[in-house]
């Protein structure tokens, strides 16, 4: 598939300040995921091809507001839904999933599957549950039939007297996913060095498979760990970009939210002289806005 045909879906957003941190792994997982719809999907069993992305961010009854980890929109117009599990949250996880996959498939209409990834050091997930008269199951991906010590093993071998290959980078992406004694954190940071010093890859290449392994660091380790991790890579030519791709989004949220504020000044200062709709045609402000905004304001100095 070519990469640039993996086009994002349109997203129903709100409004809000996101922290740097956020907008980091909201980079590097969309990188990541429309980079690898073809190179990864074989290793989970997916046969389907991936088209475009899909939106993740499902408001329920304007109240609730649904994160999901990742969809993607497949050929035959169905949705794959994936999650990260760190830890097995067992039927309470798996109510969480059907929530989404529930809100999604009602909202876009459209069949969804739940694939979940699960951590290598997660022993026998509980994959199905039934309430009622009805059952949920996700599809589980676990890799504990592969050995991240020994991929890893051997590609440091590798590395001393032959080239490593863009395939042995994509397998040792998904080294979290693996069984092994080493731990997580251990497996992220060495995977890491060997794909930033694999120079018979192309370098765009080591960036997005990279990035996989950002994602993946992001998913599964804990939150001391993550700061090591990413400390750890900050000077790499990932984190630089990472790094300046969460400033200009900063910067753009920064000037977004200071326009919205202005509408907001104004509209205050017109109600009482116009009427609610003319003030939201004018400020382009939902009207439910404005209206709230006159119940707030018991009067307003005329200008």
């Amino acid at each position: 598939m070519n990469n640039e045909n993996l086009k994002p879906a349109l997203e129903n957003t709100e409004p809000a300040a996101q922290s740097s941190a956020v907008q980091h792994e909201d980079v590097a997982l969309k990188t990541a995921f429309r980079y690898f719809a073809d190179e990864l999907l074989p290793y989970f069993g997916i046969q389907k091809k991936a088209v475009r992305v899909a939106p993740t961010e499902l408001v329920h009854l304007e109240v609730k507001t649904f994160h999901e980890d990742f969809n993607l929109v497949m050929e035959d117009g169905s949705w794959a839904h994936f999650e990260f599990q760190s830890e097995n949250e067992g039927r309470e996880g798996l109510k969480r999933f059907r929530a989404y996959e529930a809100v999604a498939s009602y909202q876009y209409k459209v069949p969804v599957t739940t694939y979940v990834l699960f951590s290598g050091k997660i022993q026998r997930p509980m994959t199905e549950f039934t309430e009622g008269i009805n059952t949920f199951q996700i599809v589980p991906v676990i890799m504990r039939g592969h050995n991240a010590d020994q991929l890893i093993q051997e590609l440091q071998e590798k590395q001393k007297s032959e080239e490593i290959t863009k395939d042995d980078l994509v397998q040792l992406s998904l080294c979290l996913l693996m069984n092994g004694e080493m731990s997580l954190k251990d497996r992220a940071m060495k995977a890491y060095q060997i794909t930033e010093t694999a120079a018979s890859v192309d370098r765009m290449e080591r960036n997005k498979i990279e990035t996989v392994l950002y994602v993946m660091a992001d998913k599964f380790l804990k939150a001391a760990e993550k700061i090591e991790f990413k400390e750890a890579i900050r000077m790499t030519e990932l984190g630089q970009m990472l790094v300046n791709e969460g400033i200009e989004q900063g910067i753009q949220q920064g000037i977004q939210r200071g326009i919205e504020q202005e509408k907001l000044k104004i509209a205050k200062k017109l109600i009482g002289i116009l009427d609610e709709e003319t003030i939201a045609e004018q400020t382009e402000l939902p009207l439910k806005t404005v209206q709230q905004l006159k119940e707030n304001q018991v009067s307003v100095p005329a200008l």
